[in-house]
């Protein structure tokens, strides 16, 4: 009878394991659902174990399973552990089975290892209803392990078929996904996520390496529900990513008990030798399998190349932006050099220079000032001040094209007067920094020969005109080793910050800016000298024509002298016969008076031309004006001409031949006697003066004459040329070679309509 009975039950059994229409696991589900039929059975549960035979990791049963088909049951653990230990039926009762063994109550359960040869490839589990043991049917049961084992290796077979279409699915998204032009950051999170999407683990992290960097970056993606079970994850990530890294190898490691992250694995990415970080997949028992443990690489590896594609590009990039950058300042930069050699106006090379930096859609800087140096006063003196709103775009003079390697800027005169005229540019040009590092940052960029860069001026002054405004810089201009002045720029209109590259870019223009402006004032100087060769050449040859012109009329008067004694001495015996009523008297007198005329004449003349020789003493020119006034009192009288003299208190002492200054002072008095009418003011002061950096006097006598006519005012010093009707025309060129032997010098200021003013200028020591 039972012979019968269990005939029936195998044929039971074949029919659901060879019904077509029913998935493997259903059919499972029903072969158990048959073995628990027998009289007392609870429930009936079975067991796979894994490929390497350590562990229970997979049932199915007829009860409700909450945590899913995955378990953990070690060999030798529970009913079902020590079945599959010793391969042979086990009877427990309820209090002895593992945790991940399903029961219904307290009945006791029974063990039966299902064996294919002499491997185990499953344990059968029947639980009794009413406490007793179930070894009856778990004999009857035995009859059906043929077909378990045929039903087990169909679900494995549809399950490894599942698993090779989910992984090339994934494997698929994968190559599309990478495919894509995506960033770095971008491309990672997806792929995570789609890790998890798939069903190749329930969480996934990539710890990623920064280049440059100890700080490493960690991208990570998980299944719903994960969320409080990931500070756990990445910890265990840590620790099993560091020995990846160690040997370079895949590692796969054991967490615990749940299900849903009982097993990591971690997988080295790298790239032509170099280590980009690692990648952990946590997820159930079926992580662990060899297939999957192969795939898992083979998404390594396709991460690998993808990064490091990705950071290649990136990297092109970087370089493109980089050499873009360079080759943009390296423009501006020769640009600018074509400008600073196209002139040398040294003007326009300091505007040229700040709208450079201050112009343009995306100006460097907001406002920038220019400071020289000036060596012999110790300080630095503001030169001109723009800023942004002030700054034009610089043009291209006709004819300079688009060409780089041609082309130049220029600024307008009327740009120039505007930028000169503004506000910022008034305050800069009327300032003057003293040549001390610890006040202002000009001047220690100027001392220390380098680029100051303060974010906050807190504790140097910016030059009062930058205070108070964000941070600030001062660059030196240098030329030939030396500090020539600086440049102080800021960003006090937008308050953006000054970064690094604009730094450097100050630096390399202010370093050919200063090169540019010490050529400019070289070239002001050899043009000063120039000027101060050709007026001295002209000087020379003025000196040479006098000496020839001196030289002609001393023959020509030492020739009239005779002659007019003669006919001055007999016109006048003439007269002294002749009736003063007589016509013939007045011939003779006129006579007379035109030949002593004649002999005054001639008498200047012999002056001029005459070498003369100094007799230096020590003089007060304070006696010296006040006797060439006393000389001169009775016309002043005669004329009523006001005398307004200003004396100093104390002696102004001179080495000098006195009664040659006193000519000079008569000559221009007399001069100025002349020019003015009845009534005229002249104002003369004798002070303390500085010529060519030494002690000096000065005379300054000044008139109410009208002035002289513009016509002949290079004339005045020259010999034999006068607008009176009367004279030689030689008093003033006499004066001023008088003046010019004791090394001094006579200025004129000429007022026309109102006076003319003449300053007499004469060192103390010569």
């Amino acid at each position: 009878m039972a012979a019968r009975k269990g005939q029936n039950l195998l044929e039971q059994a074949l029919t659901i394991a060879q019904s077509s229409g029913r998935s493997p696991q259903v059919r499972l589900n029903s072969l158990l659902r048959l073995a628990a039929r027998g009289h007392g059975i609870a429930s009936a549960t079975i067991y796979v174990p894994d490929v390497k035979g350590r562990v229970l990791q997979r049932r199915f049963s007829t009860l409700p399973l909450p945590c899913g088909h995955s378990c953990h049951i070690p060999y030798g653990a529970g009913g079902a552990g020590r079945a599959a230990a010793t391969l042979a039926p086990q009877n427990l009762t309820a209090d002895q089975l593992h945790g991940d063994e399903p029961r219904s109550g307290n009945g006791s359960t029974s063990a039966l290892p299902l064996v294919d040869g002499d491997r185990l490839f499953a344990v059968l589990a029947l639980e009794s209803a009413t406490g007793e043991p179930v070894k009856e049917a778990a004999e009857r049961a035995r009859v059906l392990t043929p077909v378990f084992s045929l039903a087990l290796a169909s679900l494995a077979a549809a399950e490894e078929s599942e698993e090779a279409q989910r992984n090339l699915s994934l494997l698929s998204a994968l190559a599309k996904l990478l495919s894509s032009p995506q960033p770095r950051g971008v491309l990672l999170n997806q792929l995570m996520q789609l890790c998890t999407s798939s069903g190749l683990s329930s969480c996934a992290i990539v710890r990623l390496k920064q280049r440059g960097s100890s700080r490493e970056r960690v991208i990570r993606s998980s299944r719903r529900g994960m969320g409080p079970k990931l500070p756990y994850l990445l910890e265990q990530e840590r620790t099993i990513a560091d020995r990846a890294c160690a040997t370079g190898v895949t590692c796969a490691e054991e967490l615990g008990a749940d299900s849903s992250y009982r097993y990591a694995l971690c997988t080295p990415l790298g790239s032509n030798g170099a280590q980009l970080g690692t990648m952990t997949l946590f997820g159930g028992p079926e992580l662990a399998s060899p297939k999957q443990v192969e795939l898992a690489e083979t998404v390594a590896r396709l991460l690998s190349g993808a990064m490091a594609e990705a950071i290649c590009k990136e990297q092109i990039k970087t370089y493109d932006s980089v050499n873009e950058k360079k080759l943009k300042e390296l423009s501006l930069l020769y640009r600018m050099s074509n400008t600073m050699l196209s002139t040398i106006q040294l003007n326009k090379l300091i505007h040229l220079t700040l709208t450079a930096l201050t112009s343009g859609p995306t100006p460097f800087f907001d406002r920038a000032s220019l400071f020289l140096t000036n060596e012999r006063s110790g300080v630095l003196l503001g030169m001109l001040g723009v800023t942004s709103e002030t700054s034009h775009p610089l043009s291209t003079p006709s004819g300079g094209g688009d060409d780089i390697l041609s082309s130049r800027w220029d600024i307008s005169d009327h740009d120039m007067a505007e930028q000169r005229n503004s506000e910022f540019s008034r305050q800069v040009q009327g300032r003057r920094l003293e040549l001390d590092g610890t006040l202002n940052i000009a001047s220690q960029a100027v001392l220390e020969k380098r680029l100051i860069y303060i974010p906050d001026e807190g504790g140097i002054d910016g030059a009062a005109l930058h205070s108070g405004r964000g941070a600030l810089a001062a660059s030196p201009l240098i030329a030939h080793g030396q500090a020539v002045g600086a440049v102080l720029v800021d960003n006090a209109l937008t308050r953006k910050p000054i970064n690094q590259e604009h730094l450097r870019f100050l630096q390399l223009f202010t370093n050919q800016a200063g090169m540019a402006i010490e050529n400019s004032m070289l070239y002001n100087k050899i043009e000063d000298a120039n000027r101060q060769l050709s007026e001295a050449q002209e000087h020379l040859l003025q000196k040479e024509r006098l000496a020839a012109i001196g030289e002609m009329a001393a023959g020509i008067a030492h020739e009239l002298k005779g002659p007019l004694v003669s006919i001055g001495g007999f016109a006048g015996r003439l007269a002294r016969k002749l009736p003063q009523e007589s016509s013939e008297w007045a011939h003779a007198d006129l006579i007379v008076r035109e030949v002593l005329r004649l002999e005054g004449i001639l008498s200047e003349i012999l002056l001029f031309s005459k070498k003369t020789t100094i007799c230096y003493t020590r003089c007060n020119l304070c006696d010296i004006v006040r006797e060439s006034l006393a000389v001169v009192t009775p016309p002043l009288e005669e004329k009523q001409i006001t005398v307004n003299a200003k004396f100093p208190r104390q002696k102004l002492v001179l080495l000098g031949d006195g009664q040659q200054l006193k000519q000079v002072f008569i000559n221009i008095i007399l001069n100025a006697l002349d020019a003015m009418g009845t009534g005229g003011s002249l104002n003369i002061q004798v002070s303390p003066a500085e010529l060519d950096g030494k002690d000096a006097v000065q005379v300054k006598i000044s008139d109410t004459g009208g002035g002289i006519p513009l016509e002949t005012l290079n004339s005045i010093f020259t010999p034999f040329f006068t607008t009176k009707g009367s004279g030689t025309g030689l008093g003033l060129p006499i004066a001023n070679r008088i003046i010019t032997n004791h090394g001094g010098k006579i200025q004129v200021t000429n007022l026309p309509g109102l006076g003319v003013e003449f300053r007499v200028v004469l060192p103390k020591h010569w």
